[in-house]
């Protein structure tokens, strides 16, 4: 998703820390995933070109019992950027969409009608209060709770913010993976 689209997400920021979703566009019930891997390796950058932040999926792991997602965030942007203040209001996790189609992410997202967030439970190492400039963090992301066969999985970072963000980007930001991976049945 390219970055000036998604400053309608700070709009539904309220919406995604809640987990709620429109009643009329949730995904239908679906039987759970059956254990699976998937060595991704997503990297994407925002904006495209000139400084800014990149966000990378490396693993995706769904076990009987819930989820795990190797992740990390590294800051090309030249200025320091927050994490998630007060800390434990963090927004990684991982939403689940019908397709994998990124029209769908645009749509509900200028909706203000994204799916709930599946937020993780464990952020192991935990998010560094300031990401400086040149800086990487990465973690293993993970929450209990069975995710539905069929559908599409893309990835949450965030809750990032900045005092001076550069051009093609928004404070605070909250990035959804442009890639989605389908989870099989």
């Amino acid at each position: 998703m390219q970055a000036l689209p998604r400053v309608a997400v700070v709009a539904v920021l309220a919406a995604l820390l809640a987990g709620c979703a429109s009643g009329a566009q949730q995904v239908p019930s679906a039987s759970p995933a059956p254990p699976q891997q998937a060595d991704l390796g997503w990297v994407e950058r925002a904006p495209a070109t000139g400084p800014g932040l990149v966000f990378e999926v490396r693993r995706l792991v769904v076990t009987s019992d819930g989820w795990q997602a190797d992740v990390a965030i590294r800051n090309d942007s030249g200025v320091a950027w927050s994490l998630a203040k007060p800390p434990g209001t963090e927004t990684f996790g991982l939403m689940l969409f019908a397709t994998g189609q990124m029209a769908e992410l645009e749509r509900r997202n200028e909706g203000g009608d994204l799916p709930g967030l599946r937020r993780a439970r464990s952020i192991v190492p935990a998010p560094p209060s300031v990401l400086e400039p040149g800086g990487r963090w990465s973690a293993t992301i993970s929450a209990p709770g069975a995710l539905a066969a069929g559908r599409w999985v893309r990835l949450v970072f965030g809750t990032l913010s900045t005092e001076s963000p550069p051009e093609g980007l928004r404070s605070p930001l909250i990035w959804i993976t442009d890639r989605a991976h389908a989870l099989h049945g």
